[in-house]
């Protein structure tokens, strides 16, 4: 399979790019990020031609002790983090002790044998079919709010049973792809992912306030709270420690010397760096924009690589524009941040006349920071339907008590923010649904880039719903679903994810959408049911047999 160097790199060399004066920037960000006084906020850095142009805190690191956000104040980065994994793969390239081509088998032989090749190179690009952990985990009994961690991860990849689909042939965002990769640097170098960033990269870089965590219950100086907005603040709990994914914990300030050091790799065509830009194809040809934990896109004609983090409500990205030498630095303690919108706009406040007017854009609305509107109930009841966003994958909103609510498949429920009449931002997400084709009721509702439909869920015969009920045991999850009827819905139980009701897919009999996933029920040639299978945003098809 062929690489290729995104070629807007070499056409956004040539841009002259005067200085944007300190007192531009100050001005500019204090328009953008002001309205976090007093709340959750963020830390921003500006880095122009490898010196630090602007830094500044906004809003509140502690709720409870009335702490403000400074730029040496300590956040989790979150998939921000992949970057750094990123670099340690590719430096093992350089020094040829790994190859892209490499089959993850030879380092890690306890990886179940799919009878599929998978590389390092589909690790590396999300293209490896292997489960996420987040929703695999949670599938399992995990709660959102409780620790996740590198053993348990381990443990799931050992016992998953077959792929999502053939290594190559898809993009599906795996967080526990990178956790591989980590377990590849320990098993080549003898150090943990942990140590070996501490060595080769914080220690040289001076970046004193960074660590990779390995103990969520380990003290962390000058660290943030985190907190979401449902009728007032709440406080997150961050109990990962998911090193190669995840889990890195810095400040603003060290990765202000990250990025200058990435620049300068970029510009010395030190081809560690430059290998972290590289794109690649599918096994169809299609492009694949994610590089060794960034992604290289075209903003307008400029080539823009960033990043977006999002955990136990940190919202943080890293967003370079190389051939202008500017790079913008979010972190967030705000869980209603939209990271990768605001980055956005600090790029257009600052150097918006370099963007090609009519080209294809990165940009998007900021709602999130926009005032929350009344909107009559009336107008609300349009978008109470279901709308289809993918395949098993459906949203479906609510009017509870005048609030609009949603719940995406296999997903808890959230409060909504109206910002307009057909604009609804939702907080735990940190984006908006925009609805359009409105007359009684909405028929499409647009959600980070996809038309969704709307749609009329199967109404199942509640007669029929006797066929599903009983006990279900996934050896690859070591979990148990009780599947039992009540006033004429079919509902699971499950032990530590308590009771959840199963609403019928739209469009084919025997699936039924609940808060982990869909689940697609299979009958035996004599029409009695025999198990169903499980899948979601990124796993598919876990295996759950009727007991």
């Amino acid at each position: 399979m062929k690489i290729f160097l995104t070629v807007v790199l070499l056409l956004s060399s040539l841009f002259s790019f005067a200085q944007i004066p300190p007192d531009v920037i100050a001005k500019k960000s204090d328009s953008i990020f002001s309205n976090y006084d007093k709340k959750p906020g963020v830390a921003v850095m500006i880095v122009q031609d490898g010196k630090i142009a602007f830094e500044k805190g906004y809003g509140l690191a502690s709720l409870e002790y009335n702490i403000p956000i400074t730029p040496t104040t300590v956040f989790d980065i979150a998939s921000v983090s992949k970057q750094f994994t990123g670099y340690a793969i590719s430096t093992l390239i350089q020094q040829g002790k790994i190859s892209p081509e490499d089959d993850i088998h030879k380092y890690l032989p306890w990886v179940p044998d799919f009878g599929k090749k998978i590389t390092i190179r589909n690790l590396i690009r999300h293209t490896s079919g292997l489960r996420d952990w987040p929703e695999g985990l949670h599938a399992a009994g995990w709660r959102w709010e409780e620790a996740f961690g590198w053993p348990d991860i381990m443990r799931m990849v050992k016992q998953q049973k077959e792929l999502d689909f053939e290594p190559g042939s898809k993009y599906q965002y795996s967080n526990t792809g990178y956790n591989l990769l980590a377990a590849i640097v320990e098993k080549v170098t003898g150090k943990t992912l942990p140590v070996w960033v501490d060595d080769n990269i914080f220690k040289p870089l001076q970046m004193n306030s960074s660590q990779v965590l390995t103990d969520y219950s380990k003290v962390i100086s000058n660290v943030a709270g985190s907190y979401y907005w449902d009728n007032g603040f709440h406080k997150s709990n961050d109990m990962l420690t998911a090193w190669g994914s995840s889990s890195i914990f810095t400040t603003v300030e060290d990765l202000a010397k990250w990025v200058i050091a990435f620049q300068k790799g970029l510009d010395d065509k030190d081809p560690i760096y430059m290998r972290m830009i590289e794109t690649d194809k599918l096994n169809n040809g299609e492009k694949n924009n994610y590089a060794y934990g960034n992604k290289v896109m075209d903003d307008q004609g400029l080539l823009n690589i960033n990043h977006t983090g999002g955990w136990a409500s940190f919202a943080t990205v890293i967003s370079n524009y190389p051939g202008q030498k500017i790079s913008i630095i979010l972190l967030s303690n705000n869980g209603s941040f939209n990271s990768y919108g605001k980055a956005n706009n600090v790029a257009r406040a600052l150097f918006g006349d370099k963007f090609k007017t009519g080209a294809p854009t990165a940009k998007s609305e900021d709602w999130g920071s926009k005032p929350t509107v009344k909107v009559d109930e009336s107008v609300l009841k349009k978008y109470t339907n279901t709308y289809k966003l993918g395949d098993g994958w459906y949203v479906t909103f609510t009017l509870e008590d005048g609030k609009l609510m949603v719940q995406a498949s296999g997903e808890p429920k959230f409060s909504t923010e109206p910002k307009a009449d057909s604009v609804i931002w939702v907080p735990g997400y940190s984006s908006e649904f925009v609805f359009r084709n409105v007359t009684d009721k909405a028929d499409v509702s647009k959600y980070r880039g996809i038309m969704a439909p709307r749609i009329t869920p199967i109404k199942a015969d509640a007669s029929q719903l006797g066929e599903y009920a009983g006990n279900y045991y996934s050896t690859e999850l070591e979990a148990t679903y009780r599947v039992y009827v009540d006033k004429g819905k079919l509902m699971v139980h499950h032990m530590r994810l308590g009771d959840f009701e199963l609403v019928p897919d739209i469009a084919t009999p025997g699936v039924f959408n609940g808060d982990t996933g869909h689940m697609q029920f299979e009958k035996d040639a004599r029409g009695k049911v025999t198990g169903f299978k499980l899948s979601g945003g990124r796993i598919r098809n876990i295996r759950f047999d009727k007991q």
